[in-house]
C-alpha cells in the first residue's frame, strides 16, 4: 500500500516501517486507541481516558505544533496503515517540575532561555523531551526506537537543539532500555508525580530516571557513524 500523501509535509516523518504524522485534532481516536490499550494507560495517571480527553489532548498536541513547531507523532505502519503508537518530540514547560532537569545539562545560558511563543504555555527552546507509548501487539519489534531515533534526528539535525531529555518512571525498564538503546545514558533522578511500582495510585514524588544526549555527543555518534559507512579503499 502506498503512503497517503501526508496531512503536514513539513513535520511528518518516513523511517523503515513507519509513517509519523504530527498528532491534531483528526488523530483523537488513533491517539485514545493508543492510550486505551490496557498495557499503556496504567503508566499515565492510571486510569483509561475517554474519548472527550483524548480529543482535549489532540487539540492541545496540533497546537503545539502550530506554536512550537513540534509534538508527538502518531505512528502509522507504512503497508497496513494500522496504528502502532504515538511518540516523538515536545518542548518542556518552564516551571519547577522541569527544572529539575538543570542539573544534568551543562551550566550554560542556553538551557534556561524561554521559547519565543507563550501558547499553549511557556516552553523551553533549546532542549527537548522525547517519549512514546505503543500498542502491546506491537512491543518487542524495535519500533520504539524507530520513533525515538527519527526523533532525535529532527530535534537535532531539523530543530536544532542542544539537548533531548527523557524521563521516565524508575520501575519502567522497558522505556529505559529503548531510552540507552538510541543514544541516551542515564543522568540521575527527578521526583515528580507518577506510580510508584508496588503503590496503588500516584504520588507526588514517584522517583523518575532521567536520560540525556548533548549535541556534541548526536554529532559525535553521527560522525562515527558516517565513517563506518565508508567504503574501504
Amino acid at each position: 500500500m502506498d503512503d497517503p500523501p501526508p496531512t503536514d509535509a513539513v513535520h511528518s516523518r518516513l523511517t523503515k516501517r513507519l509513517r509519523l504524522e504530527p498528532v491534531g485534532p483528526a488523530n483523537a481516536r488513533d491517539l485514545r486507541l493508543v492510550q486505551d490499550d490496557d498495557e499503556v494507560w496504567p503508566w499515565y495517571g492510571g486510569k483509561q481516558p475517554s474519548i472527550e480527553q483524548a480529543g482535549q489532548q489532540a487539540r492541545l498536541m496540533g497546537e503545539a505544533w502550530r506554536s512550537h513547531g513540534v509534538h508527538k507523532w502518531m505512528a502509522y505502519d507504512r503497508v497496513s496503515g494500522e496504528v502502532v503508537g504515538r511518540g516523538g518530540l515536545s518542548r518542556t514547560p518552564v516551571d519547577d517540575d522541569w527544572g529539575q532537569i538543570y542539573e544534568f545539562l551543562p551550566a550554560e545560558p542556553w538551557v534556561r532561555v524561554a521559547h519565543g511563543a507563550g501558547r499553549p504555555f511557556v516552553a523551553h527552546a533549546n532542549w527537548l523531551e522525547i517519549g512514546w507509548a505503543l500498542r502491546r501487539e506491537f512491543w518487542g519489534r524495535g519500533y520504539a526506537s524507530e520513533i525515538g531515533r527519527a526523533g532525535l534526528a529532527f530535534a537535532f539535525d531539523a530543530l536544532g537543539v542542544h539537548a533531548v531529555a527523557s524521563c521516565t518512571v524508575r520501575h519502567n525498564v522497558r522505556s529505559r532500555a529503548v531510552m540507552e538503546r538510541i543514544g541516551l545514558r542515564y543522568a540521575g533522578e527527578i521526583r515528580s508525580r507518577g506510580i510508584v511500582e508496588g503503590v496503588e495510585g500516584e504520588r507526588d514524588d514517584a522517583p523518575f530516571t532521567v536520560c540525556v544526549l548533548l549535541r556534541s555527543d548526536w554529532d559525535r555518534q553521527r560522525g562515527t557513524a558516517s565513517m563506518k559507512t565508508l567504503p574501504s579503499a
